[in-house]
């Protein structure tokens, strides 16, 4: 009986043992699944970062140079850690969108004892450059809309014909918002703190602010350029993303000569203040047309120079 006892303990011991190797295979395993999947994941979101980093750095290089487009994209990606051998960039047949792909081969840790010693991580992002459909902080003043040739000087807001005329005619000014000087000038200083865009079949009618309005508007543009702090001056050639002399204007159809009318959106267009000039009932505003990355939605509008990037899922 006594011998039966032990024969009994002794298979239990046995089977304790069998259950605990077996437990610890298990364990061990989802150790190997815990921290190499964290390590994956890790990698995962490097790559994806380098990726669009990448993406919407060389999409800001087109329509205009595809080969400088690939060229920065690959760049910014070994910027971020990818070996240039992982990282393939292209500019897609449009013209208006890069892609970038990025791979790594991540070595694996406890997984090898399941017999894998390492895997590929790929991402990879796409970015798309259009002309800008909407946006906030519009300068209140209707350029008509024209071939506008880059580093040329186009007038914003006109003068009378004489100095005597300030009449119930047009000068380019826009009531954005509400009407009245107050409302102008603020808009000139500050920009339009409301939403401007281009529909897709309705226009968007703006509303003209009749009369020379020569006071608010040097009070407004010299406050923006005595705002331009940057040194050397900001130029054509050479100015500061932000910089407050730089305009963004509506574009619109057409622009009567008399009386408070509506106008209609057809995009937006940056200009770098170059001059206000005139006294008494005298006032023009020039500026030099420039393209300008905005902070707003792409759209399938007239393409002014202002252009906003977006980066596509």
């Amino acid at each position: 009986m006594r011998q039966l006892y032990r024969d009994i303990r002794d298979n239990e011991k046995g089977s304790v043992i069998i259950i605990v190797a077996c437990a610890m295979v298990l364990m061990l395993g989802i150790a190997a699944l815990v921290i190499d999947v964290g390590v994956l994941y890790y990698n995962k979101v490097a790559l994806s970062n380098a990726a669009d980093a990448a993406a919407l750095a060389g999409v800001q290089e087109l329509p205009k140079d595809h080969g400088k487009a690939v060229e920065t994209a690959e760049a910014y990606a070994v910027n971020n850690g990818v070996e240039i051998s992982q990282v393939a960039a292209e500019v897609l047949p449009d013209g208006h969108s890069v892609r970038v792909a990025t791979s790594r081969v991540v070595p694996l840790g406890f997984a090898k004892i399941l017999g894998f010693s390492s895997t590929k991580v790929t991402a990879s992002a796409k970015a798309s450059v259009g002309s800008t459909r909407g946006l906030w902080g519009a300068a209140p003043f209707g350029v008509v809309e024209d071939s506008f040739v880059f580093g040329n000087v186009y007038t914003m807001k006109y003068s009378p014909s004489n100095s005597e005329e300030t009449g119930p005619g047009n000068f380019g000014a826009l009531a954005l918002g509400v009407r009245g000087a107050d409302n102008y000038v603020n808009n000139i200083m500050y920009g339009y703190q409301g939403r401007l865009e281009v529909g897709d079949e309705i226009p968007t009618i703006l509303e003209t602010e009749p009369g020379n309005m020569a006071g608010p508007t040097r009070t407004g543009v010299n406050f923006r350029i005595a705002e331009c702090s940057h040194e050397p001056k900001c130029t054509y050639d050479r100015f500061v993303k932000g910089c407050p002399r730089v305009l963004l204007v509506p574009i619109i159809d057409s622009l009567d000569v008399t009386g408070r009318n509506g106008v209609i959106l057809t995009g937006f267009a940056a200009f770098l203040v170059e001059t206000v000039v005139g006294v008494g009932n005298v006032c023009e505003v020039t500026g030099k047309f420039i393209r300008w990355a905005a902070d707003g939605d792409l759209g399938n509008i007239n393409d002014y120079g202002v252009v906003s990037y977006r980066l596509d899922s």
